[in-house]
């Protein structure tokens, strides 16, 4: 059974979903803020996908007016960083209609709980389904507007449902669609679930002499290096000691990248180091040359500060990721968000049994 989707927002992502989906035999149409992207994919009629996956998606249309977009939608798809899902958000809560899913893919950490948090505070009873993955099925990059290079998509990631009790539709409208999505427990889980919180913030911060410097390096072959790895892996147990919290037995970083990524040469003894070095997807992306980018300031504010919040209701520790957020706030001092704390999620005041009841 095709069905019609709405994806919100035309960056990496958002072209590379919307190609994908259309090659699949998808009813697709296509939002997003600017005109040139969207004027680019009006006049070719679709999205040219190279790489990974090729072909031409021919889309229904593409769009700046988010109420086109999602008119008629079975599934409204928001495909942006994070920092933007709270203005998107509320633009287009009023469009929203009965049963229709929203999918936040990826959501960072909490997206789904902030979207509820929107929903009720804008008084909309639609009844939606929120749905929410831990990371973006692709590694991608737009060439021209229109044109996206997919390096690689994903083995197995997650997805889960807001109410949990409504994970057979998330199965049913997006697992048909691409399995490599497995349906979690709750968006707790795929919120903990988050690789991007260990793998963009502290290896970005720790580079910061050859970002400022100028240097040219790749990302993750070279900036991963043995003990920065050692370091993410150190944040990474703080984030399996949380969801071990909410009852979650959870992937290690090494594990889940083994899994996503392996290609015959990776071991599962390798340090996340050495695994980096071996995933093919990853070996051209280049580093950024300012701190200044969504590795910190959305991955800070929109993961870390999110599995903070979460950390505080469970009464777990998490010495370094709050070294990280606190080296955030001194480099960047005035320019990272407040972020997903629990007073922003909506779940200030609530104890770790209520935060489960309250997704399930």
């Amino acid at each position: 059974m095709h069905r019609t989707w709405a994806i919100i927002g035309g960056g990496n992502g958002g072209q590379a979903m919307a190609g994908h989906l259309a090659l699949l035999g998808e009813r697709v149409r296509l939002f997003d803020v600017f005109s040139d992207t969207v004027n680019a994919i009006s006049r070719q009629g679709g999205i040219k996908v190279t790489g990974a996956v090729n072909g031409f998606g021919p889309l229904e249309f593409a769009t700046t007016d988010m109420g086109q977009a999602m008119e008629g939608a079975d599934v409204v798809m928001i495909v942006l960083p994070s920092i933007y899902h709270e203005e998107m958000g509320r633009n287009c809560i009023e469009h929203l209609r009965d049963g229709q899913i929203v999918f936040l893919h990826p959501e960072a950490s909490c997206g789904a709980l902030a979207f509820k948090k929107l929903l009720v505070e804008a008084g909309n009873t639609a009844d939606v389904t929120i749905g929410a993955a831990n990371t973006l099925l692709y590694s991608t990059r737009i060439i021209t507007p229109g044109t996206v290079d997919i390096f690689g998509v994903k083995h197995s990631l997650y997805m889960a449902a807001l109410p949990a009790s409504r994970g057979t539709r998330l199965e049913e409208a997006i697992g048909s669609v691409f399995p490599n999505f497995t349906l979690c427990p709750n968006v707790l889980y795929t919120s903990i679930s988050n690789n991007n919180a260990m793998m963009h913030p502290a290896p970005t911060l720790l580079n910061v002499a050859r970002i400022e410097a100028g240097q040219d390096y790749f990302y993750y072959t070279e900036g991963i290096t043995p003990s920065i790895g050692a370091f993410v892996e150190q944040m990474d147990d703080e984030r399996i000691a949380l969801g071990e919290a909410y009852g979650f037995i959870m992937k290690t970083l090494r594990k889940s990248y083994f899994d996503m990524y392996n290609s015959g040469d990776m071991s599962e003894s390798d340090s996340l180091s050495a695994l980096c070095k071996k995933v093919v997807a990853y070996r051209e992306i280049k580093a950024q040359k300012t701190l200044r980018t969504r590795y910190v300031l959305e991955d800070v504010p929109y993961s870390l500060v999110a599995l903070q919040s979460l950390a505080k209701i469970a009464g777990v520790s998490t010495p370094c990721i709050d070294a990280v957020v606190q080296l955030a706030h001194g480099m960047l001092h005035g320019e990272l968000d407040e972020g997903r704390t629990c007073e922003a999620l909506g779940i200030a005041g609530m104890t770790k049994a209520d935060l489960l009841r309250y997704v399930s």
